[in-house]
């Protein structure tokens, strides 16, 4: 409250003052500019123009200048670039005069800023802790993870960020049992030169109806050379241009060429092919304050279409500091509709993260009919795109966990064996952290539930002792009342293991499993499973990631073996 009545106080200071001599347009003026005096004057001008016409109903102007006069967080300068960032995202009338003021200049010589630092340099291990051997990558950098796949045909198209973030892409033949590459597909920004490891830019691979291979990588806002970004209200700060590749001859992997279709200021990846060979590729166009978008790549095409925004953030009335968006979460569930869950994130232009919570709330719900690219929710009601936090609580809400007094760390879409609609969200409070199911049944959302395939799954060692900790089954064969699992545990020595477990017997939604087979156990690592799964929906292979301290490697297991890339 204290905070929120202190930007009120301010931006109404900053508001009465907008004509004064404190913000006058050549006050904003770079003072390292050497450009000629009546150009700069007359874009100052012009920008004072649109400021002054816009604060009238937007108090976020008046907010963002007082954060310049104070320069408390960060150099006047930097603020200056906040506001044009804004100003060119919000009001699009901004963007032709600052495109012709900036052209052909570089960062520094727009604003007198000191050079830019992502974080600590990354440092190659020079010793790396055992982990099993018959991976099918070198070491990989960054968070764990299990990559990106796609089954076309008789091959696994896999795709990972490798040294230095670059992508790396190979295929395995289910029949051969052999592999292809790895190659390098392209060149990632993110984690170059004195720059930490950054792991949002990580690949993802689909493979058109002709034969193409295309990857999309390296992402994290973009670089400040890259200039302002037009689909935001946000400056690139995080770094990481994203890129689309494709490759250059139908099902070859060797060559890749660049695409110039989507934003570089993008974060994240996540992309689908439907039944009709169109590919959706869903990413947020900036950093934190930036819409969600999709790009669309109709069948026989190689390139993206323009974005469509799914949402778009709003700095609050009471504290324009602080600007309500969101994170999203897609998932193909037909041969036609996509479903995405989403969370509201509260950030703020000082950069200042609560890392207990993050400021991630709630749960939403809406799916996207792909023959019509038409939005709904729950109810089957039609939304209008963009969302802003007000139209996703109105129409998408399908838990509130602000009102529960809990955060909603984390959402995901399920698909259900019943058929109900179904989402799910990571609860955290204090001393618990829990993945917990939304249902939608007779027109109303209930929360709480348990996640699928949680009640009643109980798994014992090939010695018979119960197994108390699983991280995760995936039911790899079923026949009848007979079916196989992969599982991943900790046993009794407190070391985490893979194994496939035969269900031994079955009740309603009581199933007992008990191991067979141990195909490696390791202590202190973490394990991580992808199943690969034919357009059936049986599991054909797993893709699966085990890191310990900074040793991680991505390992395929198919028939029984783990297929190593020799």
């Amino acid at each position: 409250m204290i905070k929120k009545l202190k930007y009120a106080l301010l931006s109404a200071l900053a508001a009465s003052m907008l004509n004064a001599c404190t913000l006058s347009p050549m006050s904003e003026q770079p003072k390292s500019s050497s450009l000629n005096s009546a150009i700069d004057q007359s874009f100052f001008e012009k920008r004072a123009e649109l400021i002054t016409k816009y604060s009238s109903e937007d108090n976020t102007f008046a907010a963002l200048q007082t954060e310049q006069r104070l320069a408390t967080t960060y150099p006047s300068e930097y603020w200056r670039w906040r506001i044009d960032q804004y100003l060119y995202g919000q009001y699009p009338e901004y963007q032709p005069i600052y495109d012709a003021f900036t052209e052909g200049k570089q960062f520094n010589e727009i604003y007198d800023l000191p050079k830019e630092s992502l974080g600590k340099k990354w440092v190659k291990p020079t010793k790396l802790p055992a982990i099993p051997k018959a991976a099918f990558t070198d070491n990989l950098p960054g968070n764990a993870y299990t990559g990106w796949h796609q089954l076309v045909g008789n091959k696994i198209y896999t795709v990972y960020q490798g040294h230095l973030t670059d992508p790396y892409v190979a295929s395995y033949d289910l029949e051969t049992k052999e592999w292809d590459g790895p190659y390098k597909a392209g060149h990632s920004t993110l984690s170059k030169g004195e720059r930490k490891i950054d792991s949002h830019g990580r690949p993802i691979i689909e493979v058109d109806n002709q034969g193409y291979v295309h990857i999309v990588f390296g992402g994290h806002g973009g670089e400040r050379e890259d200039g302002l970004n037009p689909f935001s209200i946000d400056t690139p700060h995080a770094g990481g241009r994203m890129t689309h590749v494709v490759s250059a001859k139908p099902n070859d992997l060797s060559k890749f060429i660049v695409k110039d279709d989507i934003t570089p200021f993008a974060s994240y990846t996540a992309s689908y092919k439907m039944a009709n060979g169109d590919i959706y590729f869903f990413t947020r166009a900036g950093t934190h304050k930036s819409p969600w978008v999709y790009y669309k790549m109709k069948n026989g095409s190689q390139t993206f279409e323009p974005p469509v925004k799914i949402t778009w953030p709003t700095p609050q009335k009471n504290d324009p500091i602080t600007v309500d968006t969101h994170y999203i979460n897609p998932l193909k569930v037909s041969d036609t509709e996509i479903v995405i869950t989403s969370l509201w994130h509260a950030c703020n232009f000082n950069e200042t993260h609560d890392k207990t919570n993050y400021g991630r709330l709630n749960l939403y719900y809406m799916k996207l009919d792909t023959t019509t690219d038409t939005f709904y929710n729950a109810h089957n009601e039609k939304l209008n795109l963009p969302l802003t936090l007000a139209d996703t609580n109105k129409h998408t809400l399908a838990y509130d966990s602000e009102k529960a007094q809990e955060i909603s760390f984390g959402t995901k879409p399920l698909i259900l064996d019943d058929g109900r609609t179904g989402a799910a969200y990571e609860a955290r409070g204090e001393g618990y952290r829990e993945w917990r199911m939304a249902l939608f049944e007779e027109g109303k959302w209930t929360h709480g539930h348990p996640m699928p395939g949680t009640v009643n799954q109980v798994v014992h060692e090939e010695n018979g002792n119960r197994i108390k900790r699983v991280y995760s089954l995936q039911v790899i064969k079923q026949k009848g009342r007979s079916a196989t699992a992969a599982v991943a545990y900790r046993n009794a020595k407190g070391e985490n293991v893979f194994g496939i477990a035969k269900q031994i017997s079955a009740s309603g939604d009581s199933k007992k499993w008990q191991i067979q087979k141990t195909h490696f156990s390791i202590a202190k690592a973490k394990i991580q499973m992808s199943p690969v799964k034919n357009e059936r929906g049986d599991v054909v292979a797993l893709i699966i990631n085990v890191r310990k301290g900074k040793a991680q490697r991505l390992y395929l297991w198919h028939d029984g073996e783990f297929r190593a890339n020799l």
